[in-house]
């Protein structure tokens, strides 16, 4: 019997509950909607914005890169990432910043709440509580305290549902983008199935995400997506290195088709060493499919292996929330081949930790 299909063996490894946290991002989802729905924001406090910031770092900043990449064509107002101290310097008082921090006592974010009332912007904040939360109490802005029931393991990264789903309704809230209950409960329902197919108690042969953990397991991993799903791996990614605790990058098309494909050659043992992942959806304009066909020419030729995620839900939401469910599964398995508890992020605390000396 394979490993991942020792139930009472990964509960020893899974010592904090990260498997009951991936299968509850749907719950996350419908938990995180109804909050928010509930809260009340005066729309026409923020008629006059005509750009938003979106900042936050690690599993809080992954939200903002889904946003970017998956409804680019649907937001009405210009949008910048931030993953840094700074905000940027046209943020004045017709900006809109969102301040993201599962903890809520992130210094970068803790930062951006600074400068963004020293800039007299109109900033919002979304945490489980902490300093975040209280400065958002002392300025009376709105905010989502997120109270995480759905996460049990209670790590940033894996509050995923509530985060993506907390900041896209409030954006619809404030008419800055359009989002829908319905579109929310198509998603819901494509993740959940996902969750039947790729639950534990799915034996390794039926079970797609245990299939492409055990290929995974001893290789550097190299995502490659494009369009709409370049933010969701990212969330893939974040939780291969945090969960898994395994290297990984992602990159996208047609950016890495400039020259990421010269890097194949070099050290020899790429073939060895490297694994590429392309996440694939027919929702990808014509020319981006023609792209991913010879860029995966390109990698068999370079005689390294790789696997193929084909995305098959309608809608781009649906799609984002499919990769994010399924990726959920593999680097939970991942973890699991590795013998490593997925929850301890040790080396991210023992830095935090060290900075806070300085």
């Amino acid at each position: 019997m394979n490993v991942l299909d020792l139930l009472d063996d990964i509960k020893k490894i899974d010592i904090e509950g990260v498997y009951e946290s991936v299968i509850a991002l749907p719950k996350q989802c419908l938990h995180a909607w109804n909050e928010v729905e509930n809260l009340s924001i005066i729309k026409k406090d923020y008629s006059q914005i005509e750009n938003i910031v979106f900042t936050g770092m690690g599993g809080s900043g992954l939200t903002a890169r889904v946003i970017e990449t998956a409804f680019s064509d649907k937001l009405k107002l210009p949008f910048v990432r931030v993953n840094d101290y700074n905000l940027p310097n046209f943020v004045n008082s017709k900006s809109l910043v969102l301040c993201s921090s599962y903890s809520g006592s992130t210094e970068e974010v803790l930062e951006n709440v600074r400068q963004a009332v020293q800039k007299k912007a109109k900033w919002l904040a979304i945490g489980t509580g902490g300093p975040l939360i209280e400065e958002a109490k002392k300025h009376n802005v709105p905010y989502y305290q997120i109270e995480p029931k759905f996460n049990p393991c209670n790590q940033p990264r894996m509050a995923i549902g509530y985060s993506i789903v907390g900041q896209l309704t409030l954006a619809t809230k404030l008419g800055i983008i359009d989002i829908s209950k319905e579109e929310i409960s198509n998603a819901i329902e494509i993740m959940n199935s996902i969750i039947s197919k790729n639950a534990q108690k799915i034996g390794f042969q039926k079970n797609p995400a245990k299939i492409i953990a055990n290929k995974l397991k001893g290789k550097i991993i190299v995502l490659i997506s494009a369009h709409h799903l370049s933010g969701a791996t990212h969330v893939f990614n974040n939780q291969i290195n945090e969960n898994s605790k395994t290297f990984s990058s992602d990159f996208v098309i047609p950016e890495l088709n400039h020259h990421l494909m010269e890097g194949l050659k070099n050290p020899k043992n790429n073939k060895d060493n490297l694994f590429v992942i392309f996440i694939n959806s027919k929702m990808y304009p014509e020319r981006i499919q023609k792209r991913f066909e010879i860029t995966k020419d390109v990698v068999n030729k370079n005689n390294i292996p790789f696997e193929e995620i084909n995305l098959t839900s309608q809608g781009r939401l649906n799609q984002v929330f499919e990769l994010i469910q399924f990726g959920a599964f593999v680097n939970f398995y991942l973890s699991i081949l590795y013998e490593q508890n997925p929850a301890p992020i040790v080396w991210v605390d023992y830095f935090k930790n060290e900075l806070s000396k300085i």
